[in-house]
């Protein structure tokens, strides 16, 4: 079987305004691989083409390595397994080494303390809570136990079968990161989400010496090479890497690493539904795999549109849990039309 055509279209959701681009990918045997990634720029099309018209699919792994660093190589990873399931009439959790699990549990972003009700109705029973500065407070002590509070009543009002995860979105000053960290640990958070601005592993590793909230890294990085000096200099307990920036092959090299740290895995997801099947087969091959975050989805109109996409329900969760599919490959049912319809 040879690759024969690549086609990449950028969507923009409906409803949640999400953006990403997906990559359509053609055989000489009639099969159609699916993957997806963050928005392509225009050269990115050329560069994939150039480099796997012609190859076969289960060159996978030796294809992305080659475009490493591309945004397109996560979409061709994903498309190329799919293909190479289809293929061997397999799903592709058994190429990757057959299952570690058979469910793979998830967490959601809470975009808001009123929006649990809603989540928690859709099955999820983890959740990613921002943690922002008050505009209003300037005495530290105050700030961190007004947030400190925050999670008090999340806890509180929730059942002991419910977790969370503060996110700090990369964006609180390392001396706030520092105090909240040893601040939220009788709330036993799953771990502390991108604690601080202070891209300098000295500034997080002071943290780390100084709590034991677990610290999860990693989503910003376009390869893993960086992640073994976050594993030796002690600073990372759950390793974030983004399953649309690197793919399934990439990231699962990179548990291997942390494996060997005894580390944590929970790749970081904010896409579509073809990166999100994606992830549940990568979670199912991994050892060390902990949880799987997938976007929230509040609006009907989004929830809809993103079925629609996959053509199967892959975003189900059910007590916490998303169940996995058996179907050869990614297991989907790409609505071809809707893509080309929707496409910017």
């Amino acid at each position: 079987m040879k690759i024969t055509a690549i086609e990449a279209f950028t969507l923009r959701e409906p409803g949640s305004s999400r953006t990403y681009s997906l990559l359509k990918v053609s055989t000489d045997q009639g099969l159609t691989g699916w993957g997806e990634c963050l928005p392509l720029p225009p050269a990115s099309l050329a560069l994939v083409r150039s480099a796997a018209i012609g190859q076969e699919p289960s060159r996978y792994d030796v294809l992305t390595r080659q475009l490493a660093g591309e945004p397109v190589a996560a979409a061709l990873n994903m498309a190329l397994l799919d293909l190479y399931g289809q293929e061997s009439k397999a799903p592709v959790f058994q190429i990757l080494g057959g299952p570690t699990r058979f469910k793979v549990r998830a967490i959601t972003p809470l975009p808001r303390p009123q929006d649990r009700e809603a989540l928690l109705a859709q099955g999820h029973r983890a959740f990613l809570v921002p943690v922002t500065l008050p505009a209003t407070i300037t005495s530290r002590p105050a700030l961190v136990a007004q947030i400190a509070g925050q999670f008090a009543a999340l806890r509180q009002a929730s059942a002991e079968n419910v977790d969370f995860a503060p996110d700090g979105q990369a964006l609180l000053p390392s001396a706030e990161a520092a105090d909240l960290a040893v601040a939220l640990e009788p709330f036993h958070p799953l771990w502390f989400d991108r604690p601080t601005r202070e891209p300098n592993d000295e500034v997080l590793a002071r943290i780390a010496a100084e709590s034991t909230t677990p610290l999860g890294l990693g989503h910003q990085l376009n390869e893993f090479a960086p992640v073994q000096n976050y594993l030796r200099a002690g600073i990372c307990d759950i390793l974030r890497l983004s399953i649309q920036r690197l793919g399934i092959t990439p990231l699962r090299r990179a548990a291997a690493i942390a494996e060997t740290y005894y580390t944590a895995v929970a790749p970081h997801h904010s896409g579509g539904p073809i990166a999100t099947a994606a992830a549940l087969h990568l979670a199912a091959s991994l050892p060390n795999f902990f949880v799987q975050e997938v976007p929230a989805v509040l609006n009907r109109e989004t929830r809809q549109f993103r079925d629609d996409l996959a053509g199967v329900p892959v975003e189900n969760v059910k007590e916490g849990y998303f169940s996995l599919s058996s179907q050869p490959g990614l297991g989907l049912k790409i609505n071809e039309s809707l893509v080309r319809r929707i496409a910017q």
